[in-house]
């Protein structure tokens, strides 16, 4: 599947945040949370750290997944630039050939068609065929990429609502712990 990455399990380097003891919950909070429902400790309840340590696990991996997302993403635009440049290139010997062909058509009447440019016509307009059928197979790949790039952009403001949700969360229960927990964040 093309999003296949998205959901395989992946191992960022982790935000590793050390808490001696169990903390109170505070008071009630004011901040909107959007995203996913998972609701916080009543006030009063003791939040275990663990819950703290797998949001911040949880914001990692969402974090990892954007920047991996975000590399494809140029990836696949760096290719559409490509085939860009490359139907560029097409279009004029598509038109070129097209144009001698016509030319070589003109010079003689159909009567006499059977003349020796007759196997070169032939050839070029071959050339034509070949031409036209990888300029479409192109505009094709295109396309495909682009459609590509709109379902990452997607997959991009999804992430970014979970990412923005998870901060939400870690905010507000960072806000109820008594005090700044020991160690690194």
């Amino acid at each position: 599947d093309d999003v296949e990455w998205l959901v395989t399990p992946v191992t960022p380097l982790r935000v590793t945040v050390t808490v001696s003891s169990t903390y109170e919950v505070g008071g009630p909070s004011t901040a909107v949370v959007e995203g996913p429902s998972a609701p916080l400790p009543a006030p009063g309840v003791p939040v275990p750290p663990t819950v703290i340590e797998d949001l911040s696990t949880r914001l990692g991996n969402l974090e990892y997944r954007h920047g991996v997302l975000m590399r494809k993403m140029e990836e696949v635009s760096d290719a559409e630039v490509a085939d860009s440049i490359n139907i560029g290139e097409i279009h004029p010997s598509v038109a070129t050939v097209e144009e001698q062909v016509d030319s070589r058509v003109d010079t003689y009447p159909s009567s006499q068609m059977a003349v020796p440019g007759q196997d070169v016509i032939v050839g070029l307009s071959q050339q034509v065929q070949t031409l036209q059928t990888a300029l479409h197979g192109t505009e094709l790949q295109n396309q495909q990429f682009r459609t590509r790039v709109v379902e990452m952009e997607s997959h991009v403001g999804i992430l970014m609502s979970y990412m923005l949700w998870m901060e939400e969360r870690l905010t507000v229960l960072e806000k109820r712990l008594p005090g700044p927990p020991q160690g690194p964040q």
